[in-house]
């Protein structure tokens, strides 16, 4: 038996030109081709790869069974808060230490945080309106110096850094009683 002599077209899988294939299997026309299919290939295989790191960065952290239970609790531990805010335990022993959560320590590491006191970070506060300021509810620069002995310098910082309130008039600034009275007595 002899082999017998006969020629395959096939169409390129890259470019689309018809040619004539040595093998069945061949799937491209020229070298070129297939180089280029090989890398189409390898960054295919790469955008996938981050693909499928992208999804699993964004699943969510916490499950939604352990949200349904912290939903259904009135105090909550500091892991808990945490997972509920997406931040860390440090986070919130901070906020807990700057007064801006409130907590209670019943006793080494079981801090609780009661439900509603989280609620209410969210809420908006009801601040009064500042009162109007005139001349007779505000001090002038001299008058804090001589009742509270600071510095003019001092009065400028605590000033800007407590958005102190104050009035202009005539080249003159005063500095609203109830805020300099609250900062600066014991």
């Amino acid at each position: 038996m002899s082999k017998a002599n006969f020629t395959i077209l096939k169409q390129c899988e890259h470019c689309g030109n018809m040619f004539e294939a040595q093998k069945r299997t061949t799937r491209f026309c020229t070298h070129k081709c297939n180089t280029a299919n090989y890398k189409l290939r390898k960054r295919q295989e790469v955008k996938k790869e981050v693909e499928q790191e992208t999804k699993q960065k964004l699943k969510p952290k916490v499950k939604a069974f352990d949200l349904a239970t912290i939903k259904e609790k009135e105090f909550l531990s500091v892991y808990e808060v945490s997972k509920l805010f997406g931040c860390s335990k440090q986070t919130i022993y901070r906020m807990i230490e700057a007064d801006e959560i409130k907590a209670l320590n019943l006793y080494k590491k079981l801090t609780r945080i009661r439900r509603k006191d989280i609620e209410q970070l969210f809420e908006p506060t009801n601040k009064e309106a500042p009162k109007e300021l005139t001349p007779e509810n505000c001090y002038q620069m001299n008058e804090i110096i001589k009742k509270y002995n600071v510095s003019r310098n001092t009065i400028y910082n605590y000033g800007n850094k407590h958005n102190i309130q104050r009035l202009k008039q005539s080249g003159i600034t005063y500095y609203s009683k109830t805020d300099i009275d609250n900062l600066f007595s014991p």
